[in-house]
């Protein structure tokens, strides 16, 4: 049950690291505007018309917005986190009871970790994207993993003999 445990840590680790660095802003500041010329195809006066933020002379500024991507990335946080501390926790279970409920908490966020990138938040719409090609496989297999741990941890986990209750003091007597 201890190497379940290691390895669910591992893939938590992975899901909380890998999609920081490969997303498509990963590298990039994050401005809270961008400054655009107001020749640049009209675009520019476009958000300056509807009431976007002062710019200089010859110049507008254009909200920002983040890619659906970041937004993945920032959310298998969520995921990643509690599965580390599910594993850290498998590694000191001992009751049927207990494991039991951190195989079914580790399968849940399994599949969470899939279907963040896929249907959830998504990632970018170009599938040349750093996000389409390196995130979102990755988490897809480590969500797949997640899953088939979990499974083995219920799996063996009901194959233990119980340690606490009044089965194991009669058995003892």
């Amino acid at each position: 049950m201890k190497v379940l445990a290691v390895l669910l840590m591992i893939v938590a680790l992975a899901i909380i690291i890998v999609p920081q660095y490969t997303n498509c802003e990963s590298g990039n500041e994050h401005p809270e505007t961008i400054n655009m010329k107001t020749s640049d195809s009209g675009a520019a006066a476009q958000y300056a018309s509807m009431g976007g933020m002062e710019a200089g002379a010859g110049e507008a500024a254009v909200p920002y917005r983040m890619m659906k991507c970041l937004w993945s990335a920032r959310a298998e946080l969520i995921a990643g986190i509690p599965l580390f501390a599910l594993g850290a926790l498998l590694l000191f279970a001992k009751r049927k009871e207990t494991i039991r409920v951190i195989g079914i908490l580790a399968a849940i966020i399994g599949v969470l970790t899939i279907l963040i990138p896929t249907s959830v938040i998504g990632t970018c719409v170009n599938p040349d994207m750093v996000c389409n090609t390196q995130m979102k496989p990755t988490l897809l297999i480590c969500g797949g993993i997640t899953v088939a741990l979990a499974i083995a941890v219920l799996v063996l986990g009901e194959m233990r003999r119980p340690t606490d209750g009044p089965a194991a003091t009669v058995a003892a007597a």
